[in-house]
């Protein structure tokens, strides 16, 4: 899937960000943009008597690594910041560390704040934020918030997944008219606050949500990362800045290269997940060949290894999690001559797994209890969890860390697995804080988290081909740091209702650039709703009359794929009104190309709406053409941004594609 080259930054924009990290991070700083208490006292009042190291590193001709050393000579306490400058955005990324280099434990380390800065200027303050995922058709539904002087606006994820509830991506529009995008790299339970100080201008702190711990003799922490992008302008060139730094330099790179997210086929719309056999996916995988769709992979999902239920003597894939091989009496030959028929007919093959949650009478239950955490006292809506037994494989405990890492990347490559599905479907917060020492509160967390990602790494490292799928319920772990390591090919497990994929589109693109789910039908206005970077059809494909519409569907949806990675642009308000039209634009400026979608709902009266696009140069000519009716035309770009575009749809509800493309 061909990307966009990163939007050119202006040179104000390049200067704010290098003036701010001279100013926090460089030699002459006076606080630190991080703070903490260390034995009851606040860092920044106490480090006078630390001794301060700095080293600049050029890692490549795109960024520098600054590394910032302080330690403490009477308790052995060393705190160092690693901050990326990037060369070509205007963007400044750091994560702190603290390590006992001493032989006793250290004083109590509490309060951590990744982030404690001030940004400039008097306010209004308006901060443009969003919704997480919690399997609701408002699911990243756009929020704008103007911060009112001395109160606070606090916001933190729900149960211990990153992104469910709140995104953790913030954009803050200064009052001068420039603005920060603000995110927190952390797959756990972090939390951000915004303050107006008044004169003084805006407190942004992030951090982990509690810690209050000493730190063991040779013990070695991080705390989430940060990133702050600079922008100069309207909000929404903000947003376009931070989807092209994404996909430059938080997007997975297998083998090297750019990413090509799956366009997938799954069986599940006819087939259980519980009723897989070896004999029925490799003759779904020869139908798909034998009629040449246009798609890359084939996708299994859930309840492929041994999973009974014991009150029922039948399959449920959700008890049998905790069992990690194929089931012998549905795979006697295990996976690996699925993956080989998908592979022959030149397919990738995708694989689902959920590793961290353990259900009772499993494999991992009855063999390493001493590897799990088990359920705590949960609020009313996590209830079900101690309920139905649910435990978590603990990834801080260094012996199920290395087996998970030995048993998942020896069935990538015994199987032949080119895309590992990754799903989480517990709350964890509760888990980690069970039993916590008082004066190690925050420990299991960071442990657990720095584990999971030792663990993504792994497998990148042993297969670099590999792509990596975080679903977590669906959209749940979604920042910066698992954007690094994963694609999110599931945002919602709240999926194929229409107006709810319209609106994750619209609302998800102002943050992330690859995301997407699919369609369980072929009809056009369903299909669309569904597209994205990345798309999964799931058909019965026994029927004999799918495979015109699916084919003619698909290669439309490739003709228009790689725009979803270009600048987004909404064209309508957001929306979930049924008598409402809804709109966005993406544009590939690298290509003077883009499409526009618009969908009219079920209840809406009007045929037509004009939308003014964005964007484009005002001097070129574009044209354009409606895929459905055939209808196009030449116009200038300022004609297209300044009059607009006529969309016209009769049906009710109905979809429309405009492409456009500049040719002088």
């Amino acid at each position: 899937m061909p990307f966009a080259e990163p939007l050119a930054p202006r040179s104000d924009e390049m200067m704010a960000a290098k003036t701010w990290m001279a100013a926090n991070l460089g030699p002459d700083e006076v606080l630190t943009p991080f703070s903490f208490r260390y034995d009851g006292e606040a860092w920044n009042d106490g480090r006078t008597t630390w001794n301060v190291d700095r080293v600049a590193t050029r890692l490549d001709k795109a960024r520098t690594r600054h590394t910032l050393t302080y330690f403490d000579g009477h308790t052995g306490l060393e705190v160092q910041c690693v901050a990326t400058e990037y060369h070509a955005c205007p963007v400044v990324e750091w994560v702190v560390y603290f390590e006992n280099k001493g032989h006793l434990e250290t004083p109590i380390v509490e309060a951590i704040q990744s982030a404690d800065v001030i940004f400039g200027g008097q306010g209004p303050f308006v901060l443009h934020h969003a919704d997480g995922s919690h399997a609701e058709t408002t699911d990243f539904q756009p929020r704008q918030t103007e911060l009112v002087p001395d109160q606070t606006q606090r916001f933190a994820p729900y149960g211990g997944r990153s992104s469910d509830g709140v995104l953790p991506f913030f954009n803050i529009v200064m009052p001068q008219g420039d603005g920060i995008i603000a995110a927190v790299g952390w797959t756990g339970q972090w939390a951000a606050s915004f303050t107006p100080r008044g004169e003084s201008g805006l407190n942004f702190e992030a951090g982990l949500e509690r810690t209050h711990l000493k730190l063991l003799p040779g013990e070695r922490i991080r705390v989430p990362a940060i990133l702050l992008l600079f922008y100069i302008g309207d909000w929404i060139r903000g947003q376009n800045l931070l989807r092209r730094f994404l996909l430059a330099h938080a997007t997975p790179t297998p083998s090297g290269g750019r990413v090509d997210p799956p366009v997938a086929v799954s069986p599940h719309a006819a087939i259980g997940f519980e009723m897989t056999t070896e004999a029925n996916m490799r003759e779904t995988i020869a139908q798909i060949a034998s009629h040449k769709l246009p798609v890359d992979t084939f996708w299994i999902d859930a309840g492929w290894y041994t999973c009974p239920d014991a009150d029922t003597g039948e399959r449920n894939w959700a008890k049998g999690v905790g069992n990690w091989d194929a089931d012998p009496e549905r795979y006697p030959n295990g996976m690996q001559p699925v993956a080989a028929a998908a592979h022959d007919s030149g397919l990738r093959f995708l694989l689902w797994f959920e590793p961290e949650r353990v259900m009772p009478d499993t494999w991992l239950y009855d063999n390493h209890p001493d590897w799990l955490l088990a359920p705590a006292d949960f609020p009313e809506q996590q209830q079900y969890q101690a309920k139905d037994g649910f435990h978590l494989l603990n990834l801080g405990h260094p012996e199920a860390l290395a087996w998970l890492k030995d048993k998942v990347s020896g069935m990538i490559g015994a199987i032949g697995v080119d895309i590992y599905r990754h799903d989480f479907n517990l709350y964890p917060l509760h888990y980690w804080r069970r039993g916590e020492a008082p004066d190690r509160q925050g420990i299991n967390e960071i442990r657990y988290i720095t584990g999971l990602y030792d663990f993504f790494d792994a497998l990148a490292a042993d297969h670099p081909h590999l792509l990596i799928d975080n679903c977590a319920s669906g959209g749940r772990r979604l920042d910066f740091e698992m954007q690094r390591r994963s694609l999110a090919l599931w945002r919602s497990d709240l999926c194929w209702e229409p107006t709810a994929e319209q609106c994750m589109t619209y609302a998800l693109s102002f943050w992330m650039p690859l995301h997407g789910v699919g369609s369980i039908s072929l009809q056009p206005y369903d299909f669309r709703s569904g597209m994205g970077s990345t798309f999964s059809l799931a058909l019965d494909y026994r029927n004999p009359s799918i495979w015109m519409g699916a084919t003619r569907l698909l290669e439309e949806y490739q003709s228009v794929r790689h725009f979803f990675a270009g600048d987004f642009y909404p064209l309508t308000s957001y929306s979930v009104d049924d008598a409402a039209w809804i709109a966005w634009q993406f544009d590939r400026a690298d290509l003077g190309a883009g499409m526009v979608q618009a969908f009219r709902r079920a209840q809406s009266d009007r045929t037509a709406q004009v939308f003014h696009l964005r964007g484009l140069d005002a001097e070129s000519v574009y044209e354009w053409r409606d895929l459905d009716s055939g209808a196009a035309g030449e116009t200038r770009g300022n004609g297209l941004m300044e009059n607009g575009l006529e969309v016209q749809v009769n049906d009710r509800p109905g979809a429309a594609i405009i492409t456009y493309r500049r040719i002088r």
